[in-house]
Formats: structure tokens, C-alpha cells, sequence
């Protein structure tokens, strides 16, 4: 299938790593442009070399999504590099500690307020992109009612984020914006949460990892392949919707 991406100028927020880094990496290969931020300059470095060498156009910046002035002025700059935007995939995320002081504001910037920064500040020149498209990466947190202590917050957070994405796509759809969300389950990488379970818990590595219907873990090129697709225009009548990529494992009816 041709996903219509060739020449699209896409925005992947975090993609030096994990599921952003296979996001961005799937829409280079498929003629993307790509600007992207990361806290790490190593990392991001890395990862848009790799980008370039599809072919396409890459542009990226260290810095904190939680810091809204440099993460506002980055979009704004990214969107001068690229000239223009067409696709926002929102993804950063990051694993606060429950111990802290601030632990639900701080989950409140790190997983919620820091994609509406990006959405707001990205409105406009998706307003004059082609064909635009927006999507929300959350997780099936936002469904479960057992999860564990340090995830409380989190998974609070990633419900909001899903509300959020329903009700832009229901204000921005007359315009022509689409706007969906990603949910992953337990996804494994080296370098990730999951691989550090692995190394140190690694019967409770091995429980997760059962939970699914297929019996294992995602690797972050599943869910990038879930992620392109919705931001293509071959999903071009998709908007509103929360994809679970989990390999079934919230076993309930997806109304």
C-alpha cells in the first residue's frame, strides 16, 4: 500500500529512542521529512543521522518538553525548518518518581499539558498543511484499574490525554485535521523500562510479558507501523479513534 507520505513534513516530538525513534525512522522511510527533540544531544545526534540517511530532511534540538518556552519556540523553529507541517506525532513521556513531592503535578506537565503545548503551538501550520493529521501517543494505562503504585498518576494522565485527542478531532474535523491516539501495552527495547524489569525482576519481566493474548511484549517497530498508518492519508476517513496496539491484552469489547 502507498501511505502518500513522500514529501510530508512531520514533527515526532522524543524520537532518539524507543517508539518515537521507530515512528520517525517509518515515516523517513517513507519520504517524510522529520524534525524531532530529546533531552540527550548524543542520542538525538544518532538518531537524526539515521534519518538522513533515508534521504529525507532532519532537524532536532536537545531540550526539556516541560520547559514550555524552549519546547514552543523549538516547534516553531522546527516548522521554519521543514517549511511547514503536515503530521504531529505527540510522544514524549517519561516516568516520574512517586516518591517526589510533585508527583501528580509533575506527571500533569511530563504526560498530559506537555502534548496540549505541542498541539497548540503546531495548530496553526497544521492548519495549512496538506492533508493534516495529528496523533496522540497514550497507553492502555488509561484503561486499567490495577496497576501498580508508581504508575497511579501515569495512567491517570494518559486517560485525560485520550479524552483530549476525541474532542480535537471533533473540533478540528470540519477544518480537515485529524486527530487519533495510539495506546501501547508493554513494549520492549534495549535501553527501555522493560528491558531494565528484564535485568532485574526478571520473573515479573516474564509475568508481563504473558499478559497479552500473543503471549510477548510490542517491539516499538509494531506500534510506529500503527502510528504512520493513522497519520497517512490512507487513514483519510480515521479520526477520533484510540488504537490499542497491546496485542490483546485488555480483554474487552473496544465499543
Amino acid at each position: 500500500m502507498n501511505l502518500g507520505l513522500k514529501g510530508k513534513r512531520a514533527i515526532v516530538t522524543g524520537a532518539s529512542r524507543g517508539i518515537g525513534r521507530a515512528i520517525a525512522q517509518s515515516l523517513a522511510a517513507e519520504g517524510a521529512s522529520i524534525a524531532t527533540c530529546a533531552r540527550g544531544q548524543a542520542a538525538l545526534d544518532d538518531a537524526l543521522a539515521e534519518f538522513r540517511a533515508q534521504g529525507v530532511d532532519a532537524y532536532g534540538e536537545a531540550l526539556d518538553v516541560r520547559d514550555t518556552a524552549a519546547f514552543t519556540g523549538w516547534i516553531g523553529r522546527a516548522a521554519e525548518a521543514l517549511g511547514g507541517v503536515d503530521i504531529l506525532v505527540s510522544n514524549v513521556t517519561t516516568r516520574v518518581d512517586p516518591a517526589s513531592e510533585h508527583w501528580w503535578r509533575d506527571s500533569f506537565e511530563a504526560d498530559l499539558h506537555q502534548h496540549v503545548r505541542a498541539f497548540d503551538a503546531s495548530l496553526p501550520r497544521l492548519r495549512e498543511g496538506q492533508q493534516p493529521a495529528v496523533v496522540f501517543i497514550g497507553s492502555i494505562a488509561a484503561v486499567m484499574t490495577q496497576l501498580p503504585p508508581y504508575e497511579i498518576a501515569y495512567g491517570s494522565m494518559k486517560a485525560a490525554l485520550t479524552s483530549y485527542a476525541g474532542q480535537m478531532a471533533a473540533v478540528h474535523g470540519p477544518s480537515g485535521l485529524r486527530v487519533n491516539a495510539v495506546s501501547p501495552g508493554p513494549v520492549y527495547f534495549e535501553g527501555g523500562w522493560w528491558d531494565m524489569v528484564k535485568s532485574k525482576q526478571p520473573a515479573a519481566f516474564e509475568r508481563a510479558a504473558g499478559l497479552s493474548a500473543l503471549g510477548r511484549m510490542a517491539t516499538p517497530e509494531e506500534v510506529a507501523n500503527a502510528v504512520v498508518f493513522l497519520a497517512s492519508p490512507a487513514a483519510a476517513y480515521v479520526t477520533g479513534v484510540n488504537l490499542r496496539v497491546d496485542g490483546g491484552l485488555i480483554r474487552t469489547v473496544n465499543f
